[in-house]
């Protein structure tokens, strides 16, 4: 019925030059947001040790002044003298992936974003880092093909809409599982795992099953959003991605400066209330050592 509707009014001069003035505003307005989110950087020293490109937005000036993220940051130093594997999931431009190169830790990143990737690419290869295992793939709960939803600037899912994300950014990548990209050769070295996926990191942890109970166990730091950011509002995976850490005997702290304990009544009364009052997205699952 629409197209019968633009077909008839695209024969009125008038209204057809109108709808096809509006239509060039509209994708010349995407091409200059995209053009000024997307365009690089120069190579900058951190105040890290290491040398950092990346888009000209906000959060990548940040990581390269040193500002982005302060109290993770923090942690993510703390955490890496702790362990002999980083594993990168959802690596970005690679910032935490130099932080982990930088403390001389070995590196497994995985990204499936093109762009990205060739950021990621120039900021190990401006600090000679090339002793890193990359992944250019996405991750879930079984190997096979998925669309990548966004990617005008360096933010992308998996998830359709995911902030807001516009739909017509897409494009098909691979996937793989953590358990096949990780197998059992780090058994014996203690990981740290960062998983930052935009809203699908319980299919993540379900392709993670041998590694969720690996010797020792991994220190895993996890982005999880109650309803920030969700299309359809409540994530319908948050207490199950809570679970999936308790029932491997792990405990649940956040990734922040307070470092408080998270409890299944809290998570069941964010649910309950619609608010998660613990300040942050961002938590932290340590293995619990059996007493």
């Amino acid at each position: 019925m629409y197209r019968n509707i633009r077909r008839y009014f695209g024969r009125i001069p008038l209204v057809a030059y109108a709808y096809r003035a509006k239509r060039r505003i509209h994708l010349w307005l995407s091409d200059v947001r995209s053009a000024y989110l997307t365009r690089s950087t120069t190579l900058q020293a951190t105040p890290f040790g290491f040398m950092l490109i990346g888009t000209n937005s906000i959060h990548h000036r940040a990581m390269q002044e040193g500002t982005f993220e302060p109290h993770e940051t923090r942690l993510f130093m703390d955490l890496l003298r702790q362990v002999d594997v980083f594993v990168d999931v959802g690596a970005n431009i690679g910032f935490y992936t130099c932080l982990a190169r930088q403390s001389e830790r070995h590196v497994v990143a995985v990204e499936p974003l093109a762009r990205n990737l060739k950021y990621l690419y120039t900021n190990l290869v401006a600090n000679k880092w090339e002793k890193v295992e990359i992944f250019p793939v996405g991750v879930g709960d079984s190997p096979g093909l998925a669309v990548l939803y966004g990617g005008s600037s360096t933010g992308a899912s998996l998830i359709a809409s995911w902030a807001g994300a516009v739909r017509s950014f897409r494009q098909t990548i691979p996937l793989s599982t953590l358990d096949i990209l990780l197998g059992p050769r780090f058994v014996g070295k203690k990981l740290l795992i960062k998983v930052d996926v935009e809203g699908v990191e319980y299919l993540t942890l379900l392709g993670a099953k041998d590694t969720l109970r690996q010797e020792p166990r991994p220190i895993w730091v996890v982005e999880i959003c109650l309803n920030e950011y969700h299309p359809e509002g409540m994530n319908p995976h948050y207490m199950a991605t809570f679970d999936k850490f308790w029932d491997h005997g792990y405990e649940a702290r956040t990734a922040d400066e307070h470092n408080n304990l998270i409890q299944r009544a809290d998570v069941e009364r964010w649910l309950q209330t619609g608010r998660c009052d613990s300040g942050t997205i961002n938590y932290k699952f340590v293995p619990v050592e059996p007493a």
